[in-house]
């Protein structure tokens, strides 16, 4: 058992320091109160050029309502980061909408001038939550980011992304369930397909019942013995 633990151990460490030294946007997120960024709400931070902040404190405010609506209170308090320019964003590892970094210390979303509205916002809301529930390695191992993705767009109100709009046949979406990593999900030409099966896959999730499924999977159950229904 104690070899056990030291191996878990030991890839539990080379695991966080291959992300603090292979993605430098991680290690910015984590020290973003040094940078020219001002803290508005505790971990809410704001590039200079952003204005309004009232309403983006509405908007944060209202995500996580509406992740707490669906599935339940949130428990987690990620880092999050609002720039005012595509570029800052790329800097900080994001595209030009969105992206939530995982790092031991805690989830760091980074919301880009086209992310920064509440549909986007629960989106990564989730995907925080998600980590949190599971714990960063359990996350690394176990979940698989069709799911991930699947389970942020139930909350995101996007026309593309509601159910009725989606034409995806099931061949399409027990392919994109292979695609447990993403490196595998968001490369080629199929990305926006991917997200569309991801969000069809989890159709049968029932909302209510996520976190206590997640804990299964923190406590050490496979994510395929806990959501067999998918």
């Amino acid at each position: 058992m104690y070899k056990v633990k030291l191996v878990i151990a030991g890839l539990f460490s080379v695991l966080a320091v291959v992300t603090l030294v292979s993605q430098r946007y991680v290690m910015a997120c984590a020290a973003v109160q040094f940078l020219d960024y001002e803290e508005v709400a505790p971990d809410i931070f704001i590039s200079p050029g952003i204005e309004n902040v009232s309403k983006i404190l509405e908007i944060i405010l209202e995500a996580r309502e509406r992740v707490g609506v669906t599935f339940g209170p949130m428990m987690s308090s990620p880092r999050i980061i609002l720039t005012a320019r595509r570029e800052e964003a790329a800097r900080l590892g994001a595209n030009s909408t969105a992206t939530t970094h995982y790092i031991p210390l805690g989830a760091c979303i980074v919301l880009a001038p086209k992310g920064q509205n509440v549909d986007v916002a629960a989106h990564e809301l989730v995907h925080a939550e998600v980590g949190y529930r599971v714990g960063w390695l359990t996350h690394w191992l176990e979940i698989p980011v069709w799911f991930n993705e699947g389970v942020a767009l139930i909350i995101d109100q996007r026309s593309s992304f509601l159910v009725d709009n989606i034409n995806v046949n099931q061949a399409t979406i027990e392919t994109v369930k292979q695609l447990n990593t993403g490196r595998e999900f968001f490369s080629g030409d199929n990305v926006h397909r991917n997200y569309l099966a991801s969000r069809l896959a989890v159709e049968a999730i029932e909302h209510s019942n996520v976190y206590e499924k997640l804990a299964l999977i923190r406590s050490g159950k496979s994510f395929d013995s806990v959501f067999e229904i998918l």
